[in-house]
């Protein structure tokens, strides 16, 4: 009696189980619809408004990330991305009116420049929606912000005599007018503020030096997008286009060093010279003032720099106490009007390693020469290319030098084993990481032996030994005719037939 009154209530619960299940399945069906389903139907779409595209540029601004909201009902969207460095002649990067279902892209990018990008909302068949009327364009750029704008015709000593840099935490640009032309009498002094000297990358000021350096106290300096004339230079032989500050700070060193007191200038803050052309030179390109400086990077990327000096018995560039990290040269031309002097090295570092410089907030274990797509010549010939103390020859240290048009520089190194331009950037032995690749030598018409044979010469195995035929026309500019070497792209781009780049 009792089984049979307790079994209404079994399939009571069970019935009552089956209709929770059910309205949760269709509670369930109902937010799914809810999700996928537009609240914009039989409409005609709006484009993302400007403000509220937003563009991303990576470390070394090598690519950009362009992003935009939502448009609900939208069936996707229209993408082109322009280089605007010439207004007048927008160039495409990418596909052009890229049809993009989602809501961000990613297109390659370079430093210092303009862009715009232009997208248009497109419509939905599905639900009725049609393509917006028009479409939004954004200008943007990655250039740093500029602090002042400096006139043409100025004098620059005079300027920052009046104007001296101010203590700034953030770096400072101070930018010339594209075309303008200005002089330098004497010094201009950054302190320790990291500043960007920057011309206009399609029109360069002009800047004729007479004397005086750009004086670093510790901090980042580029120069960009600048032409420098040393022809009427009468400073003295001490002078160099970027001087390390005499009067050192020790309590900054104490502060930034652990063991050696060196005044640590982090990679994050580049000493560079950037797009200029320097003729004329006499003395220093850069120079550490003998005080115990040390550059988390140094680097000259998509230069000219021509010397006119044959009694100038310095290295170009010279670490006399301090120590460099990262030095990297790319993408750039080195010459000498005439035969330099013998001890006209290209760089030299007189002491101790990059281990031996100890940073608190950064880890120095070892150091890096990058040479790359960059054509030399006579710079400097029969000089050593580099002379070092220990620099850059640890098993931490790395040598890479690769795809360069070396010609009658350095010295000649006819036989296997003679010390060349590349025996001395190795220090002579094979204790630092090398890689090499692409390269050209060419010495009083022949390929020099030393350079390709020997334990610490090029030991890539993949070098051009034929005649670069590059010819000199004269304030700094080369024509290359060597079939070999324009068929791989080596040495500085812009001699290669049919380049546009600026010269």
């Amino acid at each position: 009696m009792n089984k049979m009154k307790a079994k209404p209530k079994i399939i009571a619960y069970i019935i009552c189980a089956m209709i929770v299940l059910t309205v949760t399945s269709c509670i369930d069906g109902f937010k799914d619809d809810s999700m996928w389903s537009p609240s914009v139907t039989n409409a005609t779409m709006n484009s993302p408004v400007a403000d509220e595209i937003k563009v991303k540029f990576n470390a070394d601004n090598s690519e950009q990330t362009i992003e935009w909201p939502l448009v609900k009902g939208a069936g996707g969207y229209q993408v082109s991305v322009y280089n605007i460095d010439n207004p007048d002649s927008p160039v495409l990067i990418g596909e052009e009116n890229q049809v993009v279902d989602g809501i961000s892209v990613k297109r390659e990018a370079k430093e210092d420049s303009r862009y715009k990008v232009v997208i248009k909302t497109l419509g939905n068949e599905r639900y009725n929606n049609k393509d917006a009327a028009t479409a939004t364009a954004k200008e943007y750029d990655n250039l740093l912000s500029v602090t002042a704008v400096i006139p043409s015709g100025t004098n620059l000593t005079e300027y920052f005599t009046t104007n001296p840099v101010p203590v700034s935490a953030t770096e400072l640009c101070y930018e010339l007018e594209p075309g303008g032309s200005y002089t330098m009498s004497g010094n201009v002094s950054i302190g320790q503020t990291s500043v960007t000297f920057r011309g206009s990358k399609l029109e360069h000021a002009k800047l004729k030096m007479t004397d005086g350096s750009f004086v670093n106290g510790g901090a980042g300096l580029k120069l960009k997008f600048i032409d420098i004339d040393y022809a009427d230079f009468v400073g003295a032989a001490t002078n160099s286009l970027i001087l390390m500050d005499a009067n050192f700070d020790a309590t900054a060193a104490a502060a930034s060093s652990n063991g050696t007191s060196y005044l640590v200038v982090p990679t994050t803050k580049p000493v560079a010279i950037q797009s200029c052309k320097i003729t004329g030179l006499k003395y220093y390109l850069f120079y550490d003032n003998g005080k115990k400086y040390a550059i988390g990077s140094l680097m000259i990327k998509d230069c000219i720099i021509g010397q006119n000096s044959s009694t100038f018995n310095q290295a170009t560039l010279r670490f006399q106490s301090g120590m460099v990290k990262d030095m990297s040269f790319i993408n750039s031309t080195f010459y000498n009007e005439i035969v330099p002097n013998s001890s006209n090295r290209i760089c030299q570092i007189s002491s101790g390693n990059v281990s031996s410089v100890k940073p608190v907030s950064e880890s120095w274990t070892g150091g890096s020469i990058t040479i790359t797509n960059c054509t030399f010549w006579q710079f400097p010939k029969g000089a050593q290319s580099f002379n070092s103390n220990g620099a850059m020859g640890t098993v931490n240290d790395k040598i890479i030098i690769r795809n360069n048009i070396i010609i009658d520089s350095g010295e000649y190194a006819s036989a296997a084993g003679g010390n060349g331009f590349i025996k001395r950037f190795r220090r002579g032995n094979t204790t630092a990481t090398f890689t090499g690749g692409g390269n050209t030598f060419w010495y009083n018409g022949a390929v020099p032996q030393g350079e390709i044979s020997g334990t610490s010469a090029d030991t890539s195995g993949d070098y051009i030994l034929t005649n670069p035929q590059l010819t000199y026309q004269g304030n700094g500019v080369f024509t290359m005719a060597g079939p070999d070497q324009i068929s791989r792209g080596t040495g500085d781009p812009r001699w290669l037939p049919g380049s546009t780049i600026w010269h």
